[in-house]
């Protein structure tokens, strides 16, 4: 039995993270949040928003190096709107997580922003954003 232990544990973990659902509020908080700090041009804490993985891929002076090339061409985040929530499920990595859409308005453009938020370690944290000029 104390061979199995491990495994079960393990399987255990995982079927439990499988099934949290993403609180809705919660992750539109952290997506505004966000918004908020690239607004304000706060870059200070950018990485708390992310997944650890995506901040070890990419670290914060690369993601203020990108906004700022963003806001070079859409211009100054003017305001965002909320626009659509939709839970998901993955079936190759079986990550539950919750897909926010956002209409973004720059100075020059408006932008769609996509993003994809789950339990990280017990916290909400992006794991995925796509950015799209609305024309």
């Amino acid at each position: 039995m104390k061979k199995y232990l491990p495994f079960l544990s393990v399987l255990l973990l995982f079927t439990i993270s499988c099934s949290l659902t993403v609180d809705q509020p919660k992750a539109k908080q952290l997506v505004e949040n966000l918004l908020n700090d690239l607004k304000n041009e706060n870059f200070a804490a950018l990485d708390k928003y992310y997944i650890s993985t995506f901040n070890e891929s990419e670290p914060a002076e690369k993601k203020i190096e990108k906004y700022n090339r963003l806001k070079e061409v859409a211009g100054s985040i003017v305001s965002f709107e909320f626009v659509t929530a939709e839970e998901k499920y993955d079936n190759d990595t079986n990550i539950k997580f919750l897909e926010l859409v956002y209409h973004v308005k720059g100075s020059r453009l408006t932008l769609k922003e996509t993003f994809r938020v789950m339990n990280d370690e017990g916290d909400l944290k992006i794991f995925y954003q796509n950015i799209e000029n609305m024309k």
